[in-house]
């Protein structure tokens, strides 16, 4: 299996996993693809990735975790794609959760 399919296949198990209520397993799949995705220099996946860990925090109530990936992902995306679609998402997540965005 080429490593991009197996970096998706980690991200989708991981945001499944959270689904499930399975919140480490999540966690600890969702950074193994991050590190996957930075390993491979891949901006945009690692922030995609991140902005799916930021969304397992919030739901898990750490909010703190959650808003430093939001923040680390609006970063990547507004270096990389600032008028895409993930940085508005990003951007909305890291807004309801209460951040700064304007300080990514």
């Amino acid at each position: 299996m080429g490593q991009l399919r197996t970096l998706g296949m980690l991200n989708r198990e991981g945001m499944s996993a959270c689904h499930e209520g399975r919140m480490e397993t999540a966690l600890f799949q969702l950074d193994q693809a991050r590190s996957m995705a930075q390993a491979m220099k891949l901006p945009l996946h690692e922030a995609k990735i991140r902005n799916n860990m930021g969304l397992v925090h919030q739901l898990s109530g750490r909010t703190s975790e959650a808003r430093a990936c939001f923040i680390l992902a609006l970063k990547a995306t507004g270096r990389e794609a600032p008028d895409s679609v993930l940085h508005r998402v990003i951007r909305t997540n890291l807004d309801r959760l209460g951040g700064k965005a304007e300080a990514a």
